[in-house]
């Protein structure tokens, strides 16, 4: 019985009262938002005449190492670096009105221009979506937009008390939330 009394003990003594928030809090905060790859010369050696393959090894979203292979076989001339650019698409502003709020696009930044509150937000796959909740008593017929750039369509729908936007995206994206006075901005990586 005495054993039993001071295992209870023992429990209560080391249990925390939010057993979800971490031991050890991240050390670095900040995020950040990566530079992206622009040009690269690459100069070949002398013997170098038939160029077979290139094979990009790339990190994914899941943060696995992968690699994609392009034959080329074609000849080359040794002398000429081969360049390789990457122009990142560069979106201009967009403007969407869907009645309960405005949605700007520009680049990989998304804008909802709106006063209600965020109750939650989520991603889902399978296709890729974000799912933002704004509390509002609403009523409603469910509004579709195809968008058409990383943004594939916009989905509003009314749910009681609150409304649901859902934004397909084109890939797998990681997504930072922003509340500001206006509405709220989301960047994605």
């Amino acid at each position: 019985m005495k054993y039993l009394v001071f295992m209870i003990l023992a429990v209560f003594a080391f249990a925390r009262i939010n057993p979800f928030v971490p031991v050890i809090t991240p050390e670095n905060k900040n995020i950040v938002k990566p530079e992206y790859f622009t040009k690269a010369e690459v100069f070949l050696p002398s013997d170098a005449r038939i160029l077979k393959k290139v094979i990009f090894v790339y990190q994914s979203v899941s943060s696995d190492i992968k690699q994609k292979t392009v034959d080329i076989n074609k000849n080359i001339d040794f002398h000429s670096p081969i360049i390789l650019i990457h122009k990142p698409k560069n979106f201009g502003i967009k403007k969407y009105y869907f009645g309960k709020f405005i949605l700007y696009i520009k680049n990989k930044k998304i804008f909802l221009q709106t006063k209600d509150p965020l109750l939650r937000a989520f991603f889902l796959i399978s296709p890729f979506r974000l799912v933002l909740d704004f509390k509002k008593k609403s009523d409603f017929p469910t509004i579709k937009k195809n968008i058409g750039t990383f943004v594939k369509k916009v989905v509003v729908g009314s749910h009681g008390n609150f409304y649901r936007v859902v934004i397909y995206l084109d890939a797998n994206y990681r997504y930072r939330l922003k509340k500001r006075d206006e509405g709220i901005e989301i960047d994605f990586f």
